[in-house]
């Protein structure tokens, strides 16, 4: 009968209701945490750092200083004389053999290239590089007293030439020595150092106490 068929119903409707309430809130459930899971998985992972410690033994040096990591951290050139002149020597860092670059007597002051293939140096008052397979040394420029060099990824060398002048830039291939900072003051620029965008670089400038630094 009617009532019969109404209790039946309203049973049904409401567990109708029951179970698309039921469903709704799954679903909110769900894109809740949905949300939090993407952040996760879009934040980047922390980045993971080793340090390496190295003990490098040298043939005897008067130069301790003169010493250049190269910029993959792989290979390390260093000034020592070994038994005969003074001269640049390379040593992978994952071996313990150290060899003489030749055309390299006299070096000091050497600074890598950004490809770590080249190595430039100083030695018999001129800027030079050489290739680390042993290829002869080029020469680049005059420097009467320098005063250390650094190389970017476009070619480029920036130089101290003396103790009594600014900064110079040469190209890496060789040409014309320009000046690229002026004295103010100071007596001179000197060990510049390419930061990593390759178009900043800083220096040590030598002068009275107010412009040294």
């Amino acid at each position: 009968d009617l009532a019969n068929e109404s209790a039946f119903a309203l049973p049904t409707a409401v567990g109708q209701r029951l179970a698309w309430m039921v469903a709704a809130v799954a679903v909110l459930g769900a894109a809740g945490l949905a949300i939090p899971a993407a952040r996760h998985l879009r934040e980047a992972p922390s980045p993971v750092t080793f340090e390496t410690r190295s003990d490098i033994a040298t043939p005897p040096t008067n130069d301790p200083i003169s010493f250049a990591l190269s910029p993959d951290g792989r290979q390390i050139v260093f000034v020592a004389s070994g038994g005969g002149p003074s001269r640049l020597w390379l040593r992978s860092l994952a071996s313990a053999e150290a060899k003489p670059l030749p055309c390299t007597e006299g070096a000091m002051y050497p600074f890598w290239s950004p490809d770590n293939r080249s190595v430039g140096f100083f030695a018999e008052s001129r800027l030079k590089r050489i290739d680390i397979d042993g290829t002869a040394a080029l020469t680049l420029a005059d420097t009467p007293a320098s005063r250390g060099g650094t190389w970017n990824q476009d070619g480029v060398i920036l130089f101290g030439r003396s103790t009594t002048a600014p900064l110079y830039r040469i190209p890496a291939s060789g040409g014309d020595a320009v000046a690229v900072t002026k004295l103010h003051r100071q007596q001179s620029h000197r060990f510049p150092y390419f930061l990593p965008d390759g178009r900043h670089f800083l220096y040590y400038a030598q002068g009275s106490p107010e412009t040294d630094g």
